[in-house]
Order: C-alpha cells, then sequence, then structure tokens
C-alpha cells in the first residue's frame, strides 16, 4: 500500500521582545525544515515519579519516532504552580536534568548532544533516545510537538 500523506515543510519560529526604558529589545528568528512526513502533539499528564514522555530508537513506533529523522521537539509546562524535572537521555544512559517551571518550554532543534561532567573536553556527538520528566509536588499537564522527516 503507498501513502497518501504528502510531506511537508515545517516553521518554527521563535520571537522575543523586551522593552526597558522605552528601548525595544529582542530578536524573531525562523528555521524550516522540509520534507517531514510525521508529527506527533500530545498533551499528557506527569505524576511525581519519573515517566517516560517520549523515545526516539531506530524506527517508527507507538511513543518513539526514529532519531535519524528527528527534525524539532518542544515540551510545555502546562501547570500554573508547579515545576517539573526533566530528563533527555541518550543510550548510555547519560543523562541532562533540566528544570520546567510552570508556564515554560524548551526546545531542541537537534538531537545531538555531548555531557563531559568534569566540564572540560568535548567527546562526542550522541543522539538523544528517551524524553522523561518527574512533576515536582502534584501532577501536572505538559504539552509535546514532535517532527520528523
Amino acid at each position: 500500500m503507498a501513502t497518501t500523506v504528502e510531506a511537508a515543510d515545517a516553521t518554527i519560529t521563535v520571537s522575543e521582545t523586551y522593552t526597558l526604558n522605552g528601548v525595544d529589545y529582542g530578536n524573531t528568528i525562523s528555521k524550516t525544515y522540509t520534507a517531514n512526513g510525521n508529527v506527533v502533539q500530545r498533551i499528557m499528564s506527569i505524576p511525581t515519579a519519573l515517566t517516560s514522555i517520549f523515545n526516539f530508537g531506530a524506527s517508527d513506533s507507538a511513543g518513539q519516532a526514529d532519531k535519524s529523522n528527528f527534525k524539532y521537539f518542544r515540551i510545555t509546562n502546562l501547570d500554573d504552580t508547579n515545576y517539573m524535572t526533566l530528563q533527555i537521555e541518550d543510550a548510555t544512559p547519560d543523562t541532562i536534568f533540566l528544570k520546567l517551571n510552570a508556564g515554560e518550554c524548551i526546545t531542541l532543534f537537534d538531537n545531538e548532544y555531548d555531557i563531559d561532567q568534569a566540564g572540560r573536553t568535548f567527546a562526542s556527538w550522541k543522539q538523544i533516545t528517551a524524553i522523561k520528566g518527574t512533576s515536582d509536588t502534584d501532577a501536572i499537564d505538559v504539552e509535546f510537538f514532535c517532527v520528523t522527516g
């Protein structure tokens, strides 16, 4: 069976505006990813226990996208009070921990990173394999948006 899905471009725009003492600061940038055939958008609850949010692996499957086709990922904390601890892991699993306060979002424009615990030397790029989270005090809702080729 041949697909009837037509690949499309995804344009991501980030805009900052700030006025201080009558002077405007900020900028707007846009990046377009061409010929994308997959998108996942979901709102889900994150309890105070570690919860798997999304995975990247060798192929597309339920709750997972093909890591070789990664284009863009955004996660937003929809809560109005509580923060979440976001965990971004590779296959090792080396882990980056990020605090995502109420109403904030984090965007990933690439799925490669390196962690050096001593903070002195770049070793090699590693691909993200899992995104997980834990809420601070009470369960929170998050929304994620993922585009792959």
